[in-house]
């Protein structure tokens, strides 16, 4: 979304400033399509607004810093005189930034220099990448300055626009429980969200499978217009440093791991009938994973229940959690006893608990977890003279890939594409 404009002098040349919000935009679009949509967007805010502007030059920028060029259709000259739009304070965002350089490779250049300027612009691009608020960089070639004629202007345009293709990368905003918000590359950002939500120690297709179920979620997330987090309420989100401190002296080989995994997955993520699929998983399965409907209320045709054998190797597949009946009682606004009957009347698909009745109260299992906090909703009851345990099978709500049962399929011989359409029925493996 645009929402503002400047028009500036570059070098005896008037180059015209857009202001883009991207994070809600083109998250499904490859790089072609995005350079079009960018090109049809800026056009049509130049006519609606009636902006006087001749030139042919148009800075993209996102969050204040410039992420690429592109060349428009040289407009029809404007009687009309440039007007400050008030959808935002100009003035007020480029503050003590008078003067915000264009890129290097957004600078003029000859065509016998373009492959030149094309190379510096990669190398410098992955340099970029290792810091951890990255900007994203596009390539674009500008008209030559020499040639002042509308129509060669134009022609020239039309010649070597189509012979360069830009790269509009995705960013996303992640607001962090500390109260920061940080900016990111989204390929960045899978890399915190794989370290911080998988062992680093699973098996590689594991990881990309993770990998690509974090891209998926984030890219969701954009279209819907879902606030990024750094925790569970969305995806669990670490930075470098953080990275660093949890793995010590394995950081290196760890990152290096996911970054490999990440790689040989960009741009991949998950579709069900040209939707983007909500990349739902957990870390531990009961040995099925269950239907979205008995979680949420809402069937969802790739969310059924599967099976899943390998989670009973998981370090947390069985657990323990004990409560007095004093504690239970306050918990369940009940009595509760010795004497107190705890009986099961219906299981899911996924062999979790439906409905357990309680004394004469009913309770659905999803529920009675949320309410007590287990860490499952597969549990058997045991009493004693001094409460009620809570012996649990399996991690998390089970509902889409299990990640211990991602990694155990992995070890025998599955690859992440397979391991995804096992969890995920009938999606379709799409790449950006």
């Amino acid at each position: 979304m645009i929402y503002d404009y400047e028009i500036k002098q570059k070098n005896k040349e008037k180059i015209l400033y857009i202001y883009l919000d991207m994070n809600q935009e083109f998250a499904k679009l490859n790089a072609k399509k995005k350079k079009k949509k960018l090109k049809e967007m800026v056009e049509e805010y130049i006519q609606k607004n009636k902006i006087a502007f001749t030139g042919a030059t148009v800075a993209i920028l996102v969050s204040g810093y410039v992420v690429g060029t592109l060349m428009v259709e040289n407009p029809k000259k404007n009687e009309s005189p440039y007007q400050q739009l008030n959808t935002y304070t100009i003035s007020t965002l480029m503050k003590n930034k008078e003067d915000i350089p264009i890129l290097d490779n957004d600078k003029i250049e000859s065509k016998n220099e373009q492959e030149e300027v094309k190379q510096e612009t990669e190398n410098t691009n992955q340099t970029q990448k290792k810091s951890e608020v990255i900007k994203a960089t596009s390539s674009s070639k500008p008209v030559s300055k020499e040639n002042n004629s509308t129509n060669s202007v134009i022609n020239n345009k039309m010649e070597e626009d189509s012979q360069v293709e830009e790269e509009v990368q995705t960013l996303v905003t992640i607001y962090r429980a500390n109260g920061t918000i940080l900016n990111l590359e989204l390929e960045e950002y899978v890399i915190g969200v794989v370290g911080a939500e998988m062992p680093a120690s699973f098996h590689v297709e594991a990881l990309k499978a993770q990998a690509v179920l974090a891209r998926t979620y984030a890219l969701r997330a954009l279209e819907k217009n879902i606030r990024l987090t750094d925790n569970s309420s969305t995806q669990n989100y670490k930075s470098n440093e953080e990275l660093q401190k949890m793995w010590g002296s394995s950081y290196t080989t760890y990152y290096n791991k996911i970054k490999n995994a990440i790689e040989q997955t960009k741009g991949i993520f998950l579709t069900y009938k040209g939707e983007i699929v909500e990349a739902v998983y957990h870390s531990t399965s009961n040995g099925r994973t269950e239907d979205a409907k008995n979680v949420w209320g809402n069937s969802v045709p790739y969310l059924v229940s599967v099976v899943s054998p390998y989670d009973t190797t998981s370090s947390v597949f069985l657990f323990e959690k004990s409560f007095s009946y004093e504690e239970l009682s306050n918990l369940l606004g009940i009595i509760i006893t010795y004497d107190t009957s705890f009986e099961v009347q219906s299981l899911t698909e996924g062999n979790r608990v439906q409905n357990i009745q309680i004394d004469t109260q009913v309770y659905n299992g999803v529920t009675l977890r949320n309410l007590l906090g287990l860490r499952s909703a597969t549990f058997e009851v045991v009493k004693n003279e001094n409460g009620v345990t809570f012996v649990t099978q399996g991690y998390g709500h089970g509902v889409g890939m299990s990640q211990y049962g991602a990694n155990g399929m992995a070890k025998n011989g599955s690859t992440y594409a397979s391991i995804l359409k096992h969890y995920y029925q009938g999606i379709t493996i799409s790449h950006n």
